[in-house]
């Protein structure tokens, strides 16, 4: 199997271009960011069974980031209010929560089109299991 690093990094900056297409911004490192917490997030709050499954539809690079800093757990982080959820997500931003995540509402939108952008790019059977997984109560786009 060859590696051409050239071909993951323009498949990830693919990714990135449509993802700034769905928050509708054009800052890509804002975009990045976001994408990264809220990708952290889903990650740490599903069954980890499923955070692998979902890994593997991703972009290699996109692969990395989502694995950085992973811990498996023999249970998902409990959340059960969507104000909780947000939170959380916004925790997942490092230092930059305050730019990216201003208010919770910022939060709410952003991860409703980090799902949207998600359910344009992975198997249907996929975001399924990842929007079941992450509960009702969360605000998952149908």
């Amino acid at each position: 199997m060859s590696m051409n690093f050239e071909n993951y990094q323009k498949e990830a900056k693919t990714w990135l271009h449509e993802l700034c297409d769905y928050l509708g911004i054009e800052d890509e490192m804002k975009a990045a960011r976001i994408f990264r917490a809220v990708l952290h997030a889903i990650r740490d709050r599903i069954p980890a069974g499923e955070a692998i499954h979902l890994a593997a539809q991703l972009p290699i690079v996109w692969k990395g980031i989502y694995f950085d800093g992973f811990t498996l757990r023999e249970e998902p982080v409990r959340i059960r209010h969507e104000e909780e959820w947000l939170e959380f997500i916004r925790s997942k931003d490092a230092f930059a929560d305050m730019a990216d995540f201003p208010t919770l509402e910022h939060a709410h939108y952003a991860f409703q089109d980090v799902m949207k952008f998600l359910r344009s790019r992975i198997s249907e059977g996929q975001y399924n299991q990842v929007a079941q997984a992450l509960h009702s109560e969360l605000m998952v786009p149908a």
